[in-house]
């Protein structure tokens, strides 16, 4: 189930961010594609990442930095380039120290490639943003992954761009 999976995969990343920026109760962010606004989007408020992180985040399979650690979800180094399951490109927005930095990962004939953008100044909060256009006909299904996958959240994220009700969190299993 793609959608589900990136669903999934970029909303444990966000949830570890703010596990690691010793936040865990605090809510991440997502926008739910509409017709107005067609693109899903996560907004963590962990710390951040450097250009370097990035890079290496985005360009290297099978690293993780979270092998060492039972408090965190990920550990293949597979999560964070999960949106290719669905789509050919994705924008990442890197928020830390009062910079902003913007990338597009995309993926073609010729493999896969991280672009940058200038970095500019920002009086945004340090955290990351994931996110990529949807198919209008996906819209629904976005609603109904997330709904499936969010209920397993202790702290669920503030959800935009539709209606949408958390059901009661599921038993941690």
């Amino acid at each position: 189930n793609k959608i589900k999976a990136v669903i999934r995969e970029l909303s444990t990343n966000a949830y570890d961010a703010h596990v690691e920026a010793g936040k865990p109760k605090v809510p991440f962010n997502v926008t739910m594609p509409d017709r107005f606004n067609p693109h899903f989007a996560i907004r963590d408020f962990g710390t951040g990442l450097s250009h370097e992180d990035c890079m290496n985040l985005y360009t290297t399979y099978f690293g993780s930095n979270k092998r060492n650690s039972n408090s965190l979800n990920g550990c293949l180094g597979l999560g964070s380039k999960s949106p290719f399951a669905y789509t050919n490109q994705f924008w990442v927005t890197a928020y830390k120290d009062g910079k902003k930095r913007n990338y597009v990962a995309t993926v073609d004939t010729d493999g896969s490639r991280l672009d940058e953008y200038p970095e500019c100044d920002t009086d945004e909060a340090d955290g990351f943003e994931v996110g990529f256009v949807v198919k209008e006909d996906d819209f629904a299904t976005f609603k109904s992954r997330a709904t499936e996958v969010y209920k397993y959240f202790s702290t669920q994220p503030v959800v935009t761009g539709t209606d949408f009700e958390h059901e009661q969190p599921s038993e941690a299993k």
